[in-house]
Protein backbone atom coordinates (compact mmCIF):
# COMPACT_ATOMS: atom_id res chain seq x y z
CA UNK A 1 0.00 0.00 0.00
CA UNK A 2 1.38 3.38 -0.93
CA UNK A 3 2.19 5.73 1.92
CA UNK A 4 2.08 9.02 0.10
CA UNK A 5 -0.13 11.95 0.97
CA UNK A 6 -0.26 15.09 -1.19
CA UNK A 7 -0.67 18.30 0.72
CA UNK A 8 -4.21 19.69 0.84
CA UNK A 9 -5.27 21.49 -2.33
CA UNK A 10 -5.89 24.65 -0.34
CA UNK A 11 -2.20 25.00 0.50
CA UNK A 12 -0.56 27.54 -1.77
CA UNK A 13 3.20 27.70 -2.11
CA UNK A 14 4.81 31.11 -1.75
CA UNK A 15 8.23 32.63 -2.02
CA UNK A 16 9.21 34.95 0.81
CA UNK A 17 11.68 37.65 1.71
CA UNK A 18 14.64 35.30 2.19
CA UNK A 19 14.83 34.75 -1.58
CA UNK A 20 16.52 38.13 -1.95
CA UNK A 21 19.10 37.27 0.71
CA UNK A 22 20.63 34.27 -1.08
CA UNK A 23 23.96 35.40 -2.53
CA UNK A 24 25.71 33.27 -5.12
CA UNK A 25 29.43 32.54 -4.91
CA UNK A 26 31.80 31.13 -7.51
CA UNK A 27 29.29 28.84 -9.24
CA UNK A 28 26.17 30.89 -9.92
CA UNK A 29 23.07 32.23 -8.21
CA UNK A 30 20.83 29.93 -6.13
CA UNK A 31 17.06 30.22 -6.36
CA UNK A 32 14.00 28.88 -4.56
CA UNK A 33 12.96 25.58 -6.14
CA UNK A 34 10.38 24.45 -3.57
CA UNK A 35 8.74 27.45 -1.90
CA UNK A 36 7.58 27.25 1.68
CA UNK A 37 3.88 26.28 1.73
CA UNK A 38 1.56 28.89 3.16
CA UNK A 39 0.05 26.43 5.64
CA UNK A 40 2.17 26.71 8.85
CA UNK A 41 1.82 22.95 9.47
CA UNK A 42 4.11 22.27 6.48
CA UNK A 43 5.88 25.59 5.93
CA UNK A 44 9.29 24.73 7.41
CA UNK A 45 11.09 22.76 4.67
CA UNK A 46 14.51 21.54 5.73
CA UNK A 47 17.40 19.01 5.63
CA UNK A 48 17.10 18.03 1.93
CA UNK A 49 18.67 15.11 0.09
CA UNK A 50 18.75 14.77 -3.71
CA UNK A 51 19.45 12.02 -6.26
CA UNK A 52 19.27 11.68 -10.05
CA UNK A 53 17.08 8.77 -11.13
CA UNK A 54 18.01 6.58 -14.08
CA UNK A 55 15.42 8.32 -16.28
CA UNK A 56 16.98 11.73 -15.52
CA UNK A 57 14.41 12.87 -12.96
CA UNK A 58 15.85 14.84 -10.04
CA UNK A 59 14.27 13.60 -6.82
CA UNK A 60 14.66 15.57 -3.61
CA UNK A 61 13.53 14.49 -0.16
CA UNK A 62 13.21 16.79 2.83
CA UNK A 63 11.28 17.43 6.02
CA UNK A 64 8.10 19.54 6.01
CA UNK A 65 6.99 20.78 9.42
CA UNK A 66 6.47 23.84 11.61
CA UNK A 67 10.00 24.69 12.81
CA UNK A 68 13.60 23.51 13.10
CA UNK A 69 13.17 20.95 15.89
CA UNK A 70 10.15 19.42 17.62
CA UNK A 71 8.03 20.81 14.83
CA UNK A 72 5.91 17.84 13.67
CA UNK A 73 8.31 17.32 10.74
CA UNK A 74 7.16 14.93 8.00
CA UNK A 75 9.28 13.34 5.23
CA UNK A 76 8.28 14.74 1.84
CA UNK A 77 9.25 14.30 -1.82
CA UNK A 78 9.40 16.65 -4.82
CA UNK A 79 10.42 15.66 -8.35
CA UNK A 80 11.78 17.59 -11.33
CA UNK A 81 11.32 16.20 -14.84
CA UNK A 82 13.01 19.15 -16.57
CA UNK A 83 16.54 19.19 -15.23
CA UNK A 84 15.77 21.14 -12.07
CA UNK A 85 13.84 24.02 -13.64
CA UNK A 86 10.61 23.12 -11.83
CA UNK A 87 9.72 20.74 -9.00
CA UNK A 88 6.44 19.16 -7.96
CA UNK A 89 4.67 20.28 -4.80
CA UNK A 90 5.56 18.44 -1.58
CA UNK A 91 4.19 14.90 -1.25
CA UNK A 92 4.16 13.68 2.35
CA UNK A 93 5.24 10.06 2.84
CA UNK A 94 4.40 9.78 6.53
CA UNK A 95 2.91 12.13 9.12
CA UNK A 96 4.32 12.77 12.57
CA UNK A 97 2.84 15.02 15.24
CA UNK A 98 2.57 15.48 19.00
CA UNK A 99 -0.27 12.94 19.29
CA UNK A 100 1.92 10.05 18.07
CA UNK A 101 4.51 7.85 19.80
CA UNK A 102 7.16 9.31 17.48
CA UNK A 103 6.30 12.98 17.23
CA UNK A 104 8.87 14.42 14.84
CA UNK A 105 10.72 13.40 11.68
CA UNK A 106 14.19 14.81 11.11
CA UNK A 107 17.41 13.64 9.40
CA UNK A 108 17.25 11.63 6.19
CA UNK A 109 19.41 9.33 4.08
CA UNK A 110 18.82 8.71 0.38
CA UNK A 111 20.42 6.81 -2.48
CA UNK A 112 20.04 4.50 -5.44
CA UNK A 113 20.53 0.76 -5.88
CA UNK A 114 22.57 -0.79 -8.68
CA UNK A 115 19.26 -1.62 -10.35
CA UNK A 116 18.04 1.98 -10.24
CA UNK A 117 15.57 1.79 -7.36
CA UNK A 118 15.56 4.75 -4.97
CA UNK A 119 15.80 4.17 -1.22
CA UNK A 120 14.86 6.78 1.39
CA UNK A 121 15.24 6.50 5.16
CA UNK A 122 14.20 8.96 7.88
CA UNK A 123 14.60 9.21 11.64
CA UNK A 124 11.63 9.83 13.91
CA UNK A 125 11.83 10.71 17.59
CA UNK A 126 10.17 12.08 20.68
CA UNK A 127 12.74 14.22 22.50
CA UNK A 128 15.33 11.92 24.15
CA UNK A 129 12.71 9.38 25.17
CA UNK A 130 12.55 7.18 22.07
CA UNK A 131 13.44 7.03 18.41
CA UNK A 132 12.83 4.98 15.30
CA UNK A 133 13.89 4.76 11.65
CA UNK A 134 11.47 4.35 8.76
CA UNK A 135 12.28 3.60 5.13
CA UNK A 136 10.74 3.48 1.66
CA UNK A 137 11.72 2.24 -1.77
CA UNK A 138 10.67 3.50 -5.22
CA UNK A 139 11.02 1.67 -8.52
CA UNK A 140 9.49 4.44 -10.66
CA UNK A 141 11.88 7.36 -10.09
CA UNK A 142 10.16 8.62 -6.97
CA UNK A 143 6.55 8.67 -8.15
CA UNK A 144 5.38 5.96 -5.74
CA UNK A 145 6.99 4.56 -2.60
CA UNK A 146 6.60 1.33 -0.64
CA UNK A 147 7.77 0.88 2.97
CA UNK A 148 10.80 -1.27 3.75
CA UNK A 149 11.67 -3.31 6.84
CA UNK A 150 13.79 -1.25 9.26
CA UNK A 151 12.90 -3.24 12.37
CA UNK A 152 16.54 -3.97 13.18
CA UNK A 153 17.33 -0.23 13.21
CA UNK A 154 14.27 1.04 15.05
CA UNK A 155 12.80 1.31 18.52
CA UNK A 156 15.81 2.86 20.29
CA UNK A 157 18.33 0.59 18.55
CA UNK A 158 20.00 3.51 16.74
CA UNK A 159 18.73 7.09 16.59
CA UNK A 160 19.44 9.26 13.57
CA UNK A 161 20.01 8.10 10.01
CA UNK A 162 21.93 10.44 7.72
CA UNK A 163 23.69 10.79 4.37
CA UNK A 164 23.86 8.41 1.44
CA UNK A 165 22.29 5.04 0.90
CA UNK A 166 25.15 3.53 -1.11
CA UNK A 167 26.42 0.23 -2.57
CA UNK A 168 29.39 -1.52 -0.92
CA UNK A 169 31.15 -4.36 -2.74
CA UNK A 170 30.40 -7.67 -1.09
CA UNK A 171 27.96 -6.14 1.41
CA UNK A 172 25.02 -4.83 -0.59
CA UNK A 173 23.61 -1.43 0.31
CA UNK A 174 24.86 0.54 3.30
CA UNK A 175 23.53 3.41 5.37
CA UNK A 176 24.97 5.28 8.35
CA UNK A 177 23.74 7.34 11.25
CA UNK A 178 24.52 8.46 14.77
CA UNK A 179 23.20 6.97 18.00
CA UNK A 180 20.81 9.05 20.08
CA UNK A 181 19.55 8.88 23.62
CA UNK A 182 18.52 6.63 25.25
CA UNK A 183 21.04 4.47 23.33
CA UNK A 184 23.98 6.86 23.78
CA UNK A 185 26.51 8.42 21.41
CA UNK A 186 28.50 7.20 18.44
CA UNK A 187 28.42 6.40 14.72
CA UNK A 188 26.90 3.27 13.16
CA UNK A 189 26.66 1.56 9.76
CA UNK A 190 24.09 -1.01 8.63
CA UNK A 191 23.67 -3.16 5.52
CA UNK A 192 20.92 -4.49 3.28
CA UNK A 193 21.44 -7.64 1.24
CA UNK A 194 18.21 -7.29 -0.76
CA UNK A 195 18.53 -3.90 -2.41
CA UNK A 196 17.11 -1.93 0.49
CA UNK A 197 13.96 -3.98 1.12
CA UNK A 198 15.14 -4.98 4.59
CA UNK A 199 18.02 -3.93 6.82
CA UNK A 200 20.32 -5.61 9.32
CA UNK A 201 21.26 -4.20 12.68
CA UNK A 202 23.78 -1.43 13.35
CA UNK A 203 27.55 -1.99 13.47
CA UNK A 204 29.39 0.53 15.63
CA UNK A 205 32.10 2.65 13.98
CA UNK A 206 32.75 4.94 16.95
CA UNK A 207 31.35 5.59 20.43
CA UNK A 208 32.52 9.22 20.47
CA UNK A 209 30.10 12.16 20.44
CA UNK A 210 30.03 12.62 16.66
CA UNK A 211 27.01 13.35 14.48
CA UNK A 212 25.61 13.23 10.92
CA UNK A 213 27.97 10.73 9.25
CA UNK A 214 28.24 10.96 5.48
CA UNK A 215 29.91 7.83 4.12
CA UNK A 216 30.72 6.49 0.65
CA UNK A 217 32.51 3.49 -0.88
CA UNK A 218 35.49 4.48 -3.02
CA UNK A 219 38.44 2.50 -4.46
CA UNK A 220 37.77 -0.53 -2.28
CA UNK A 221 37.39 1.33 1.00
CA UNK A 222 34.73 2.89 3.16
CA UNK A 223 35.28 6.61 3.69
CA UNK A 224 33.23 9.15 5.59
CA UNK A 225 33.04 12.54 7.25
CA UNK A 226 31.42 13.20 10.63
CA UNK A 227 30.52 16.36 12.52
CA UNK A 228 31.85 17.23 15.97
CA UNK A 229 30.42 20.41 17.44
CA UNK A 230 33.22 20.93 19.97
CA UNK A 231 35.91 20.71 17.26
CA UNK A 232 34.19 23.12 14.85
CA UNK A 233 35.31 20.77 12.07
CA UNK A 234 34.67 17.58 10.13
CA UNK A 235 36.61 14.43 11.05
CA UNK A 236 37.24 11.54 8.68
CA UNK A 237 36.96 7.76 9.06
CA UNK A 238 38.44 5.21 6.63
CA UNK A 239 38.31 1.41 6.45
CA UNK A 240 40.05 -0.83 3.91
CA UNK A 241 38.72 -4.09 5.37
CA UNK A 242 34.95 -3.68 5.01
CA UNK A 243 34.58 -1.93 8.34
CA UNK A 244 36.48 -4.41 10.54
CA UNK A 245 38.95 -1.66 11.47
CA UNK A 246 38.77 2.10 11.13
CA UNK A 247 41.39 4.82 10.78
CA UNK A 248 40.46 8.18 12.31
CA UNK A 249 41.74 11.47 10.87
CA UNK A 250 40.78 14.55 12.91
CA UNK A 251 39.78 17.94 11.53
CA UNK A 252 40.33 17.17 7.85
CA UNK A 253 37.98 20.03 6.90
CA UNK A 254 37.94 23.16 9.05
CA UNK A 255 37.28 26.79 8.26
CA UNK A 256 36.19 29.39 10.78
CA UNK A 257 37.11 27.78 14.10
CA UNK A 258 34.32 29.64 15.87
CA UNK A 259 31.56 28.52 13.49
CA UNK A 260 29.24 25.56 13.84
CA UNK A 261 29.83 23.04 11.02
CA UNK A 262 26.72 20.88 10.54
CA UNK A 263 25.86 18.29 7.91
CA UNK A 264 29.02 17.16 6.09
CA UNK A 265 28.66 16.00 2.49
CA UNK A 266 31.05 13.80 0.51
CA UNK A 267 30.73 12.16 -2.90
CA UNK A 268 32.86 10.42 -5.53
CA UNK A 269 32.95 12.31 -8.81
CA UNK A 270 31.47 9.76 -11.28
CA UNK A 271 33.37 11.32 -14.17
CA UNK A 272 36.66 10.99 -12.26
CA UNK A 273 36.52 8.27 -9.55
CA UNK A 274 39.90 9.44 -8.23
CA UNK A 275 38.35 12.76 -7.16
CA UNK A 276 36.31 13.28 -4.00
CA UNK A 277 34.10 16.32 -3.49
CA UNK A 278 32.80 17.69 -0.21
CA UNK A 279 30.51 20.49 0.93
CA UNK A 280 31.18 22.43 4.13
CA UNK A 281 28.55 24.51 5.91
CA UNK A 282 29.67 27.29 8.25
CA UNK A 283 27.07 28.67 10.59
CA UNK A 284 28.58 31.94 11.72
CA UNK A 285 27.44 35.49 11.08
CA UNK A 286 28.47 35.00 7.43
CA UNK A 287 26.50 31.74 6.95
CA UNK A 288 28.39 30.21 4.01
CA UNK A 289 28.71 26.95 2.07
CA UNK A 290 32.04 25.94 0.48
CA UNK A 291 33.08 23.28 -2.03
CA UNK A 292 36.15 21.13 -1.25
CA UNK A 293 38.13 18.53 -3.19
CA UNK A 294 40.59 15.72 -2.44
CA UNK A 295 42.29 12.98 -4.44
CA UNK A 296 40.94 9.63 -3.31
CA UNK A 297 44.42 8.24 -2.60
CA UNK A 298 46.18 11.35 -1.30
CA UNK A 299 44.59 13.73 1.14
CA UNK A 300 44.52 16.54 2.35
CA UNK A 301 41.35 18.25 1.32
CA UNK A 302 41.59 21.67 -0.33
CA UNK A 303 38.91 24.31 -0.73
CA UNK A 304 37.79 25.00 -4.31
CA UNK A 305 35.40 27.90 -3.85
CA UNK A 306 32.42 29.58 -2.23
CA UNK A 307 29.07 28.12 -3.25
CA UNK A 308 26.78 30.64 -1.59
CA UNK A 309 26.08 32.75 1.49
CA UNK A 310 22.86 33.69 3.24
CA UNK A 311 23.58 36.56 5.63
CA UNK A 312 20.73 37.55 7.89
CA UNK A 313 18.67 34.35 7.94
CA UNK A 314 17.92 32.44 11.12
CA UNK A 315 18.21 28.89 9.77
CA UNK A 316 20.00 27.44 6.75
CA UNK A 317 22.29 24.74 5.42
CA UNK A 318 22.35 20.97 4.83
CA UNK A 319 23.57 21.18 1.22
CA UNK A 320 23.45 18.04 -0.92
CA UNK A 321 24.48 17.45 -4.54
CA UNK A 322 23.77 15.01 -7.35
CA UNK A 323 25.61 14.66 -10.65
CA UNK A 324 23.54 15.38 -13.75
CA UNK A 325 26.21 14.07 -16.12
CA UNK A 326 29.68 15.22 -17.07
CA UNK A 327 30.72 18.20 -14.95
CA UNK A 328 27.14 19.35 -14.29
CA UNK A 329 25.72 19.04 -10.78
CA UNK A 330 22.55 20.04 -8.98
CA UNK A 331 22.78 21.28 -5.39
CA UNK A 332 20.00 21.79 -2.84
CA UNK A 333 19.91 23.40 0.61
CA UNK A 334 17.37 25.20 2.78
CA UNK A 335 17.12 28.70 4.25
CA UNK A 336 14.59 30.71 6.20
CA UNK A 337 13.24 31.07 9.72
CA UNK A 338 14.09 28.81 12.64
CA UNK A 339 10.47 28.79 13.79
CA UNK A 340 8.46 29.44 10.64
CA UNK A 341 8.74 29.33 6.84
CA UNK A 342 11.74 27.78 5.11
CA UNK A 343 12.18 27.14 1.40
CA UNK A 344 14.35 24.62 -0.45
CA UNK A 345 16.88 26.34 -2.72
CA UNK A 346 18.62 24.89 -5.76
CA UNK A 347 21.68 25.65 -7.85
CA UNK A 348 22.85 24.07 -11.08
CA UNK A 349 26.62 24.31 -11.11
CA UNK A 350 29.56 23.25 -13.23
CA UNK A 351 32.56 21.82 -11.40
CA UNK A 352 35.55 21.92 -13.76
CA UNK A 353 37.81 18.90 -14.03
CA UNK A 354 40.83 19.12 -11.77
Amino acid sequence: MRQAFPLPATIVSISFVFLSLAIGGDYGEPRVIIPAPEEPRYSHLSWPKVVTADDGAIVTAYIAGRKHVNGDGCPAISISQDGGETFSKPKILKHFDSTMPYQHGANLAMGKTDGGALVLMVMAFTDDLRNNIYGWRSEDSGKTWLPVDTTNLGENRTGSVFGHVFPVKGKGLAVCGHFRKPKGYGIWIAYSGDQGKSWGGPNTISTEKYFEPTFIYSSGRLLGLVRENAAHAYHQFESSDSGANWQFLPKVIQGDDSAVHPSPFIVVDPTNPDRLLALQTERSEKKEIYLWQADSDSLPWRRLGLVMSVPGVEDFGYPWMTCLGGNEWFLVYYAGEEDGPNSIYGLKLTIPES
